[in-house]
């Protein structure tokens, strides 16, 4: 995969980077021989310069930066979203995973969010409408070369805005690199939601005129979640508090995940992969499996004697299927996939899933009280893992089903906390006087951007300072 790093909204990163081209540069001129240490008539025959991005053939390339820049905001980001919850807990020495683990989401100077996960996803969300802009500029001028490359950088936008919308109270969004912009506010952040829905019909236009089934899938699955996800926004953000009908029954999901489901096979799943090349420094991974900071939670797995890994085979799983008994078998895949030492720092993050569209229209049914149909989605979703089906004859009823089975189905992908909030449910490690435990908040806009954009900073606020909403 090619990779391409443009700048983000955040100018502190964007210092950061130009102090270690200036030194890189710096080593490569005093190397060569016949030049002075301070000669500057030298040219680099790696350096690409913006202009060249006009170019048409340039399309992949943009594309694929965009995907990597996905992948690096997704590895530095989740492991510090997931600590929030109860799917990661702190085990190390880093005290802002303690203070993340006991509820205390809306810190704008904890580092995870600030210095660590912000940088990377301010900069796959620019990249994201610079990348746009360009292709749709080589579609319009005639010049584009291959058409998919227009629909992947259409849902990798996609796939970072609905992120952002999942996880931030509030996010700024400008196109200008070097000006500070206003934050979206916290009130208008479903249209994170809504630019993701019109990208996705592009995505899904284009792949339908190529005939690219795989394209399709990732488009319409995404869809779906984007439409759920909104959902669920309109039902929780206005009071913060869990609604007196959390269940989402939205007609536009439930019709992009059948669409989806007609295409996907009954274990498909869409992952971002990291690699070698596209893991930033800190990541899940390292965090997890190597630096030993953080590891899955204490009521999803059994510990080792140290207590700082899972314990060998299902053993180290806790968890179980509250059907048939036994240790549910779709976290044992989930932990085998990141959370023990052979996952190493290279873990993988589920997208969209034929499981996850068999969830939204199950969750439909049972806002219905469709419960032949409850039936046959939740143990579509539960055969993929080969769990045993449920019945309404059951002990474990309908809605803690749906509960549990999202819970493992979408581990590790930034949507525990929704379901905490939505089904009024508290993290085993949430302190009573966090603001989590009181009210459903999210990731603050960090003291990074407050810093270097003023006008993130809403009337009265300082650089430190919690949303006046929940704080």
């Amino acid at each position: 995969m090619h990779t391409m790093t443009m700048a983000s909204t955040s100018r502190s990163p964007q210092r950061t980077r130009a102090v270690s081209r200036a030194t890189v540069a710096l080593v490569a001129t005093a190397a060569l021989g016949g030049c002075g240490l301070f000669d500057t008539d030298i040219k680099n025959p790696t350096a690409v310069e913006e202009s060249s991005l006009t170019n048409p053939a340039a399309a992949a390339n943009i594309a694929n930066g965009l995907q990597t820049a996905v992948t690096r905001a997704f590895a530095s980001f989740h492991g510090a979203m997931g600590t929030v919850t109860d799917e990661l807990t702190w085990i190390g020495s880093r005290e802002y995973y303690n203070l993340l683990d006991g509820g205390d989401i809306t810190d704008p100077l904890n580092e995870y969010f600030d210095v660590n996960s912000y940088p990377f996803m301010a900069e796959a969300r620019w990249l994201s409408t610079y990348s746009i802009q360009k292709l749709e500029g080589f579609e319009k001028d005639g010049t584009l070369r291959n058409r998919a490359d227009l629909a992947r950088t259409y849902i990798a936008a996609a796939t970072t805005y609905i992120t952002i919308g999942e996880s931030y109270d509030d996010f700024v969004v400008s196109a200008d690199r070097q000006a500070g912009g206003a934050p979206v506010g916290p009130n208008n952040m479903r249209v994170m939601f809504d630019s993701a829905v019109v990208w996705l019909g592009k995505a899904n236009t284009i792949a339908t005129a190529l005939g690219n089934a795989d394209l399709r899938r990732q488009a319409l699955g995404l869809r779906a979640r984007a439409r759920h996800s909104a959902a669920m926004w309109a039902a929780l953000k206005p009071a913060r508090t869990a609604p007196a009908q959390p269940l989402v029954n939205n007609a536009d999901a439930s019709a992009d995940a059948t669409a989806a489901l007609a295409l996907m096979s009954a274990d498909y799943r869409y992952r971002i992969n990291t690699t070698a090349q596209n893991n930033p420094g800190i990541n899940a991974g390292f965090e997890i499996n190597q630096r030993l900071e953080i590891r899955a939670g204490a009521t999803l797995i059994v510990p080792d004697a140290t207590g700082n890994r899972v314990a060998a085979g299902l053993a180290g799983i806790r968890l179980l299927d509250p059907v048939g008994g036994a240790p549910d078998a779709t976290l044992a895949r989930a932990i085998d996939e990141c959370c023990r030492s052979t996952s190493g720092q290279l873990i993988p993050f589920t997208v969209t899933s034929a499981a996850e569209m068999n969830l939204i229209l199950a969750e439909a049914a049972l806002a219905q009280n469709n419960t032949a149909e409850f039936t046959t989605r939740i143990n579509a979703a539960r055969a993929a893992n080969a769990k045993p089906a449920w019945s309404s004859a059951s002990t474990v009823s309908a809605r803690d089903l749906l509960i549990h089975e999202r819970r493992v189905h979408l581990f590790l992908s930034g949507r525990r906390l929704w379901d905490l909030y939505r089904f009024n449910q508290k993290a085993d490690r949430w302190l009573p006087t966090s603001i989590a435990y009181r009210k459903a908040c999210f990731v603050p806009i960090p003291f990074g951007e407050r810093q270097s954009n003023p006008e993130s900073m809403a009337a009265g606020e300082t650089n430190v300072s919690r949303p006046s909403y929940c704080s």
